[in-house]
Order: structure tokens, then sequence, then C-alpha cells
């Protein structure tokens, strides 16, 4: 019912809804009666990037984006309610306002953010903490980009390819210091893509600085080139070896650094990409960098 109304309302403008399953299925647990309503927002906020938009209102208010049949992110938004009762203007300018809100933030954390390059945010991650006992984030990325040094070396990666993962792997985790991704954390990567793009990095380093991340969870997609995947088996190598160090590891009911997950994301992308590497050699040196 939620989909067909949804589309419907859409098809009003001559649009169509974005329905995210996982949203879907989160809604109709929160409702029994859906009423569901055209929304807009002001359109000069869609010269933010299409993920910043998506997030605000997926993640943060529950609502779902609306895109032309080209699939263009449109300023109109789709709100299922629950109350029947309220007249639809007041539902309308009440979700409207709350959203023009956080897009405002969002806007202010962009414009901020990009005064200055991704580069000169990696100084900061001196001053994030990566985890007790395992040093900054700072500390992080120079383990990224000498075990990145290592596999290229190790599989014989082309000049391009190798200086690509390089670059990524020290810009990799700079998204972390921007206001952008301190207000919405789920932007990571994507964030740290679009402005590496900014900063003028070349379109492989920024690829790199997104695909590090996968994948996220299960099903998600793995790495497509191969700095990134190169720079996405540094990552998860250094997290597993970095925390079993610390003699933290998953119980049967309890894994909140999600270590299952970046071993098992690290083998699917050994075994998508073919590189000839040893599990146990990876995660030695890994290790060992712990420790220079």
């Amino acid at each position: 019912i939620i989909t067909e109304k949804e589309q419907a309302a859409a098809a009003e403008q001559g649009l169509k809804a974005h329905i995210d399953p996982v949203l879907l299925e989160e809604v109709t647990f929160l409702v029994e009666k859906p009423e569901v309503l055209l929304c807009s927002f002001p359109e000069n906020y869609l010269q933010l990037p299409r993920e910043v938009l998506v997030t605000t209102m997926q993640s943060h208010q529950r609502y779902f984006p609306v895109e032309d049949l080209q699939g263009q992110i449109c300023s109109f938004f789709v709100v299922v309610s629950n109350n029947s009762a309220a007249p639809a203007v007041i539902v309308r300018s009440g979700n409207e306002r709350v959203l023009k809100a956080r897009l405002a933030d969002a806007r202010f954390f962009y414009t901020e953010d990009l005064k200055t390059s991704l580069e000169s945010k990696v100084e900061k991650l001196k001053r994030i903490l990566f985890q007790e006992g395992l040093g900054s984030l700072y500390e992080k990325t120079r383990r990224l980009v000498a075990a990145c040094q290592f596999l290229a070396e190790r599989l014989d990666f082309n000049a391009g390819d190798k200086k690509a993962a390089l670059r990524a792997a020290y810009l990799c985790k700079a998204d972390l210091a921007t206001g952008m991704v301190g207000e919405f954390p789920e932007l990571q990567g994507s964030m740290g893509k679009e402005y590496a793009l900014r900063s003028g990095e070349e379109e492989a380093v920024a690829a790199a600085v997104f695909e590090h991340y996968l994948p996220r969870f299960a099903g998600d997609r793995l790495p497509r080139t191969r700095p990134g995947a190169l720079v996405a088996l540094a990552d998860k190598a250094d997290h597993l070896a970095a925390f079993f160090a610390l003699g933290i590891r998953p119980t049967g009911s309890q894994d909140p650094y999600a270590l299952r997950r970046q071993c098992l994301g690290l083998l699917q992308i050994l075994l998508e990409q073919g590189f000839p590497l040893n599990f146990g050699e990876l995660l030695g040196q890994a290790l060992s960098r712990l420790y220079e």
C-alpha cells in the first residue's frame, strides 16, 4: 500500500519515488494506516551532493526521496504519516520545515569543508583517536600507506595503480575530520570521494577513497578498482590485527567492532580480485606495523 501510494503521489508531478527496501520495511512497521504526502524543499539545496540529500531524508527523517524519470534527485520527497485526522497542509508544512532545517545544516558543513582541501585535513587526524591503545587515525593512516606500498610491490601493480593506491591510502580517513561526516557519520567514504574530486584529485584516487570501506554490510558491492581493493585490504587487515593484538575479539553474541564483517570483506576481496596473497602473510604484515 505504501509503495503504491508513494508512486501515485510522485506520478502526479511526472516523477517517481526512490524507495529503499530497508527504509520501506522500517516505515511499514511504524504505521498502521499509512497516509502519503508529497512534500517539497527549496531547489537551491539540490546543489548538495546526492548522497547528502538522500542520507538526510532517509536516515535522519525516514522520508523517501523523489527522482525524475532519468534518475536525477528532485526537490520533492514523500512522507508516510500514521495520522489521517491531522490536516494535510499542517503535516506537509511541518515536515518541510524540519527537512529544510536539516538541509541548511548540511549545506553549512559542506560549504565550510570545501574551504580547505581534503589533503589539509589529514593533519587533523592526529587529534582523533582510532582506539585506546592503538594511537590516532593519523598513525593508522601511516600504517595504511606503508601497507599499500608493500602490497603494490608484492602484487606487481603498474605505476598508475600504485600511485593511486598510495595517494588514496593517505587521504582515505581524512573525511573523518570534516564537519559533514561529524554530523552525518553514514557519509564517511562518500564525502571523502566528493571532497577528493573537489580538491582536484584524480578520479582513480577518489574512487579508491570511497571503495576502501566496501563491503559495508552483507550483500554490499565490493571494490571495483584495483587501487580501491588494495586500500580496502590494507585497512581491513590493519583493523583485524590491531583489535586482536589488544585482545579484543568477537564472541558468540557480540562483535561491537565489526571484526567478522571486516574479515569476511577481506576474504571476499581476495577471492574476487584473485590476488595471490596468503591470509596469514597479510595479517602478519599488518601486525608487524603496529609495533614499528
